[in-house]
């Protein structure tokens, strides 16, 4: 009897090894290995037009829910856009007053993905990562009635690199324009080309040709030549949520599918972010339409 419960505790330890490798290689950052700093050339990448309506993205507006409300009035929000006369002046005043709130912090992680709660936290003192510029101005955006989403850029390495592969920004629907428009909280950075925004595709393209595309940056964070060389490698693999929806551990382990990611003809499709989880919860697009609809 004995014999038999350590052969089944054996058989549920292996599996549980294995499968603990499988959705994490380095045990989620147990195991040191890996490539220190990703490489840093940029690629002219090609891209499909055509659409595949396989996959489609769903954007609501949730401008009237109850704590994106509270957030719009405690911290004034309708009245720091008062003065402005266009939908571009809003996002760039807001996505400046949000990169102003607190410094850089690649470490820390809130307790909550909540605008409210992060920064409140911000006014006592603490500092928070890229996601967190990504979720407030993004949150704070959809309180003023804009149609924003979170947008995840990978390196081409992302399989291979510890730390360091990712970045979050936000693109944000312009209805007067017909179109997604990039824009980075952390580095408080619009991207124009012949004054026209860019959406984070077109911004690599103009990095990997070399065009001249031109940068707004209100709090003079960063230089052009700067974040063109630091934002480039990070315009590799592009992906967003399908509905907004937040990805929980759950949706990993049994890979969910609630995600879209737009990757350039001829790459390979990932397999994990930096060795430490395994990419399962997304569906894949070479197609630019598929991943930039035009929305009523």
């Amino acid at each position: 009897m004995i014999k038999k419960i350590l052969k089944i505790f054996l058989v549920i330890l292996t599996v549980f090894t294995a499968f603990s490798f499988y959705m994490s290689p380095r045990l989620g950052g147990l195991l040191d290995f890996g490539k220190e700093v990703i490489d840093k050339e940029v690629f002219q990448l090609e891209f499909d037009t055509v659409s595949t309506k396989e996959h489609v993205l769903v954007y609501k507006n949730v401008s009237s829910q109850k704590d994106l409300k509270l957030l719009k009035q405690e911290f004034k929000l309708d009245s720091l856009v008062k003065e402005c006369k266009t939908d571009f002046e809003k996002i760039t005043k807001i996505q400046s007053w949000v990169q102003s709130r607190w410094k850089h912090n690649g470490d820390n992680v809130p307790e909550k993905n909540d605008a409210l709660f992060i920064l409140r936290e911000a006014e006592k003192g603490k500092q928070f990562r890229c996601v967190e510029y990504s979720i407030v101005a993004g949150q704070c955006l959809q309180s003023l009635g804009f149609t924003v989403r979170g947008l995840g850029l990978m390196s081409k390495d992302i399989n291979d690199v510890k730390s360091g592969a990712g970045h979050v920004v936000n693109e944000v629907y312009l209805n007067d324009l017909k179109k997604w428009v990039f824009i980075d909280p952390q580095y408080d950075i619009i991207t124009t080309y012949k004054g026209n925004p860019l959406n984070a595709v077109e911004l690599q393209h103009c990095i990997s040709r070399n065009l001249n595309f031109e940068i707004l940056n209100p709090n003079q964070t960063i230089t052009r030549e700067e974040y063109k060389k630091w934002i480039g490698p990070y315009l590799y693999y592009f992906t967003t949520t399908l509905k907004g929806e937040k990805i929980e551990i759950w949706d990993r382990l049994i890979g969910n599918k609630k995600q879209l990611t737009l990757y350039p003809k001829g790459a390979e499709i990932p397999k994990y972010f930096q060795n430490l989880i395994r990419i399962n919860t997304s569906y894949y697009t070479n197609s630019t339409t598929d991943f930039y609809p035009k929305l009523n």
